[in-house]
């Protein structure tokens, strides 16, 4: 459930772009973001800092594509924020006597310290991985909007879901961008999404195996 609560406003931005597009997306997913953060420090008594990190550079990178109608910046945002993560997890393992990870799940789970931190390794570079494909995206998402408005009179400023690219003297070039576009969306839901739940599944399966290496010895 906690997973889910940590992505329902990834999962609102997805819904509002589908439905009225992305600027509009941008203001539910800010708005939901806080609502999210607020629950939290209400329901725990303090603000948790993946929400604060989260929602900071939302209203940063959200607010300047809103501002200069570019979705460079919230597109980037996503490799910026799973950077910031991988830094701070793998930083952790410097600072102080706990890595994040351990903090998180040490009450739960007793486990040595060298594996701590090839989870916070795995865990890092994972985020790293992330940041990557997410690059990838937004840099042909970016590439193909270009070419659209290089090769037009259409403004930059428009939003590429109202374009009708049937009555566009660049058809072709107006489809490349939608399309562009909602494939960076879809990964930004399915493909944070489904990149997390793998991470997850195999730190379950390695915790696992340590768990029952240990209960043999015992």
């Amino acid at each position: 459930m906690k997973f889910l609560f940590d992505f329902g406003p990834i999962i609102l931005f997805f819904v509002i772009y589908k439905t009225y597009g992305l600027y509009p997306a941008i203001y539910a997913m800010i708005a939901s973001t806080f609502a999210q953060l607020m629950y939290t420090r209400l329901t725990t008594g303090k603000f948790q800092n993946s929400h604060l990190m989260t929602f900071g550079l939302l209203v940063v990178f959200g607010g300047v594509t809103l501002v200069l109608r570019d979705p460079a910046f919230v597109m980037w945002k996503v490799s910026v924020l799973y950077v910031a993560f991988a830094l701070a997890l793998i930083g952790s393992m410097w600072v102080g006597k706990k890595t994040l990870i351990e903090r998180m799940l040490g009450k739960e789970l007793k486990l040595p310290r060298a594996t701590w931190e090839k989870l916070t390794w795995f865990w890092g570079l994972g985020f790293i991985g992330i940041a990557i494909v997410n690059a990838y995206f937004v840099r042909t998402a970016l590439s193909t909007r270009d070419a659209l408005f290089d090769h037009s009179t259409l403004d930059p400023k428009s939003e590429l879901g109202n374009i009708d690219c049937a009555s566009s003297a660049v058809e072709m070039l107006c489809l490349a961008a939608q399309q562009s576009e909602e494939t960076w969306v879809d990964f930004k839901l399915f493909g944070t999404l489904g990149l997390t739940l793998g991470l997850i599944l195999i730190t379950v399966i390695t915790l696992s195996k340590h768990i029952k290496e240990k209960d043999s010895k015992d």
